[in-house]
């Protein structure tokens, strides 16, 4: 869905990577991650505030493929690493809510183990087809779910926590929505992969 929006956003994308450009790529992946972990560690500290201006950090997750291809440095091992440092990422921000007791485990577990299997879905299926086809199919994707958690957390901070709908909190409300989105996304996948596989 909001994944559809960017290449309408690559020339803004473009020359906000420019002042980037002198750095490696795979440098500026790996300072991605660094968002996600002070993110971790305010959450932790209860500085939800702090924790919330993380998400901006993910401007850097953004550039670094927008620095790599405006200096010719686009690698196969460049693009591995951003996908692996994005599952951690996600991981991160996802698991926080659960180490800071705002949303119950058994949430946290369902989230994380759904938004892994989006992913899988698609490298599975392209590989199997040997990139003949891209599965970037469904309902929610990365975009989606990190807007997701941004809003969870928010709402978390400006709404009264005695505010529950069936003893779940804001928080918890938006994990179950993600979850429900999530599982529509991986059937998604499931179905449009099979299509897509007898083709190929």
């Amino acid at each position: 869905m909001l994944t559809s929006v960017k290449p309408k956003l690559s020339k803004t994308i473009n020359s906000l990577a420019i002042p980037f450009s002198k750095i490696d790529p795979n440098i500026l992946t790996l300072l991605g991650l660094v968002p996600p972990i002070f993110f971790l560690i305010f959450m932790l500290s209860n500085n939800y505030i702090l924790a919330l201006l993380m998400f901006f950090g993910l401007f850097l997750d953004t550039i670094d493929g927008a620095v790599a291809r405006l200096t010719g440095k686009t690698t196969a091992f460049g693009a591995l690493l951003d996908s692996s440092f994005d599952r951690i990422s996600d991981s991160l921000f996802i698991c926080a809510f659960g180490f800071a007791g705002i949303v119950r485990y058994e949430l946290v577990l369902i989230v994380i183990f759904l938004s892994l299997f989006i992913s899988y879905i698609r490298a599975r299926a392209e590989l199997a087809a040997k990139g003949k086809i891209v599965l970037a199919v469904g309902i929610i994707e990365r975009s989606e779910r990190l807007l997701l958690l941004f809003l969870a957390l928010l709402f978390y901070i400006l709404l009264p926590k005695d505010i529950n709908i069936a003893k779940f909190n804001v928080a918890e409300l938006i994990f179950i929505l993600l979850s429900i989105l999530s599982l529509v996304t991986v059937l998604q996948r499931f179905f449009t992969a099979k299509k897509m596989l007898k083709k190929s």
